[in-house]
């Protein structure tokens, strides 16, 4: 088990090397500074030691010429105790093992260890072996190319003896002593044992020095190989690959940063202008997705829009069909029950008589109320557009409630801030501010504070004129105001409303291109504004008539005048299409300007 688990691992090790270029760069890179780092260093110890040993063998070879004439003159003069002594000290030297003249016979005649004087070195010996044994190494001894020899002491330690003939020069054959005959080349040999102790010790601290070194160098040349790698090649692979991992999850705004001029810089341009290109396509992908989108929903919303419009006028026919019948079977009972009761008033006796008389009239007066409302919300009034001052027309609104808001302790705060006149239907315009200030009354029947003020504002850089009726109510819900201007929705009491006033206000609102908004306000209450399309004198005589534009072309029914663009419904004659010398199409409410339209004129002159 142990085995397979190490072998798992190695084959873990080896798949993550083959799959990471970064580990074949630097295993590969640092392969062959190894082999080249090792080779250097294998080569320099070579030479190094070589080195040593021909300093050592100078040394030896002119230390043993040396010896060899220090004892010379005492050999001419046979001064053999001297020549002993002279052996002795220089054995006692640390760097000399042992110092020997040995005479042709192979007998010791002196040496640095005076016990070893007579003895005879046999031709195994290892002072004959070289001579006796190998004919080579005699000629090289003899020629002076190869004379020493190492080999291992007693101890362990490394030796290298010189060999050093001693020839019968002619001043020794003819010197006084005259021991050997001329013919006698060879008189002896002086062999000198030089220790190799010091020298390997130093061989050992320098291989020992070297390895050091070599892997402080393995080791500074890999941090340094791989911070370059790193910092040149493989920072900017790995956020290169990463930026591309990015890309591909879809974020195209990623951009790599262009420090160099290389070949990885020019990589990290290119990537950009890639990204770049693909972000600038992805947009415009985005773009016509979002066109098709919102000309889809456009087009959704006013299918639905057409569709409610629809609905709401089937509703409002069958309404109105319901009210005419009101109108036959009740109106007429309704006013002579009225009329009977305002009669009943005047002759009443009697104080109780009196009360239910008042209930009767003011009851059959709230059902008038109610059945006008429902008649006003059915049907479609004309409406007559003139330039109107609103805050004038506001006033005389608040005027006509003025009582009521004093019986009920409401006190009234205004604030005029426009005198600007806006294009409206006077009447109906009143009949809508008189509903919020009606619905403003009922909400505070403890008292409060009824705020009405006019101001000119922009909504949708479209200039208004505003008209806002606050009051300091309990408000509405929030999740019930968007349902406020629907038909017969209502927060009053049973019997006290028909839920129409806003509905009503909403549909003048609209009949006159305008908005209708309420909203809770931060203490408490409902503020609730209508917002009427302002037009200066100097625009209206800026634009021209579609007369000189575009009249006659097929125009649905929300078509806008250019003229008077902020205008409800544009003149019927502008609406419709004129074919064939009659008006087709939807109509729309004309204005009195339309009158100097010749297209106008050319309409009502047509029989239709």
């Amino acid at each position: 088990m142990k085995n397979e688990h190490c072998a798992d691992n190695g084959s873990r090790v080896l798949r993550r090397i083959t799959a990471s270029l970064t580990a074949k760069i630097v295993l590969l890179i640092g392969m062959l500074i190894t082999a080249g780092g090792g080779a250097f260093w294998y080569i320099s110890l070579q030479n190094d030691q070589k080195n040593l040993i021909d300093n050592t063998l100078t040394f030896v070879t002119s230390f043993s010429e040396v010896l060899k004439k220090s004892v010379r003159n005492d050999m001419l003069l046979a001064r053999r105790e001297d020549i002993q002594r002279t052996i002795e000290a220089i054995g006692a030297t640390k760097s000399i093992a042992d110092v020997k003249i040995y005479d042709t016979q192979g007998i010791i005649c002196y040496s640095a260890v005076r016990s070893d004087l007579g003895r005879h070195a046999g031709r195994g010996s290892r002072a004959c072996i070289g001579c006796h044994g190998d004919p080579s190494f005699l000629a090289a001894m003899l020629s002076g190319d190869r004379p020493w020899d190492i080999h291992a002491a007693y101890d362990g330690s490394r030796v290298l003896r010189h060999i050093e003939p001693i020839y019968n020069d002619p001043d020794c054959s003819s010197a006084a002593c005259h021991a050997h005959k001329k013919e006698q080349k060879v008189l002896g040999i002086l062999a000198t044992d030089f220790s190799l102790l010091p020298m390997d010790l130093k061989i050992h601290q320098q291989n020992i020095d070297s390895s050091v070194y070599f892997l402080l160098y393995l080791t500074a040349s890999g941090i340094t190989l791989y911070y370059v790698l790193w910092r040149f090649v493989l920072n900017p692979v790995k956020s290169l690959t990463d930026s591309m991992e990015n890309v591909a999850r879809g974020d195209l705004s990623e951009r790599l940063a262009v420090t160099s001029q290389d070949e990885i810089g020019r990589l990290a341009v290119t990537f950009n202008a890639m990204t770049g290109e693909l972000g600038d396509a992805r947009k415009k992908m985005e773009q016509w997705a979002q066109s098709l989108e919102a000309e889809v929903k456009k087009k959704t919303e006013e299918i639905l829009k057409t569709q409610g419009k629809l609905i709401e006028a089937e509703k409002l026919a069958a309404l109105g069909r319901l009210t005419a019948e009101i109108a036959h079977e009740i109106r007429n009972p309704l006013t002579a029950v009225g009329g009977f009761g305002r009669r009943l008033q005047k002759i009443s006796s009697s104080p109780k008589e009196r009360e239910y008389v008042d209930i009767m009239v003011r009851e059959v007066h709230r059902l008038e109320l109610i059945l006008r409302d429902v008649l006003t919300f059915s049907r479609d009034a004309k409406i007559r557009f003139k330039r109107t001052p609103v805050t004038d027309m506001t006033k005389e609104c608040i005027m006509t409630f003025s009582a009521i808001c004093d019986e009920h302790s409401i006190k009234v705060h205004t604030l005029f801030g426009t005198d600007r006149p806006a294009m409206i239907d006077r009447e109906q315009v009143r009949h809508a501010v008189n509903n919020l200030i009606a619905n403003a009354i009922d909400v505070m029947p403890g008292g409060g504070v009824l705020s009405v003020t006019t101001t000119a504002e922009k909504l949708h850089e479209t200039p208004y004129v505003a008209i806002r009726v606050s009051d300091t109510g309990p408000g509405i819900p929030e999740d019930k105001l968007p349902y406020v201007f629907e038909p017969f929705y209502t927060t009053k009491e049973i019997g006290r409303g028909t839920g129409l006033g806003l509905s009503i206000s909403r549909k003048i609102m609209e009949e006159h291109g305008g908005h209708i908004i309420a909203k809770n306000r931060n203490g408490n209450g409902l503020s609730v504004s209508l917002y009427f399309p302002y037009q200066s004198e100097e625009d209206l005589r800026r634009e021209k008539c579609w007369e000189y534009m575009e009249c006659g072309r097929d125009r649905g029914p929300e078509a806008k005048c250019p003229a008077h663009p902020y205008f409800g419904r544009v003149c019927w004659a502008v609406g419709g299409t004129y074919c064939g010398g009659k008006v087709q199409g939807t109509f729309a409410q004309k204005c009195d300007d339309c009158k100097g339209c010749s297209f106008y004129q050319k309409v009502l002159s047509q029989d239709m």
